[in-house]
C-alpha cells in the first residue's frame, strides 16, 4: 500500500547562533522562498532550521459552543490542566 503525500499544515522557522542557542523562532502559514527577509544577512552568518508542520486530526483538541470570550478563555484553561 502506497503512502499519500501529505502537505504541510505550517512550517516552524528557527535560527540559532553559532552555540546552539535559539535566538528566535516563528511559525508560519507558507515555507519561505528565500531569506531576504532577514535584515543582517550580508553581515554575519546564520543558522536557520525551516521545519514542515503536519496535522494530527487523530489527537485535535475540538473546542466548540462558546458563547463569550470568558467562557472561551476558561474551556481553554480547563482543557490545559493548568
Amino acid at each position: 500500500m502506497q503512502e499519500t503525500y501529505k502537505q504541510p499544515y505550517a512550517w516552524s522557522i528557527e535560527e540559532f547562533n553559532f552555540q546552539g542557542d535559539l535566538v528566535w523562532s516563528s511559525i508560519t502559514q507558507f515555507r519561505p522562498k528565500e531569506l531576504s527577509w532577514i535584515r543582517d544577512l550580508p553581515n554575519k552568518k546564520h543558522y536557520i532550521t525551516i521545519t514542515p508542520l503536519y496535522k494530527d486530526e487523530a489527537n485535535a483538541e475540538k473546542i466548540t459552543g462558546i458563547k463569550s470570550y470568558k467562557e472561551s478563555t476558561q474551556r481553554m484553561i480547563d482543557a490545559s490542566g493548568e
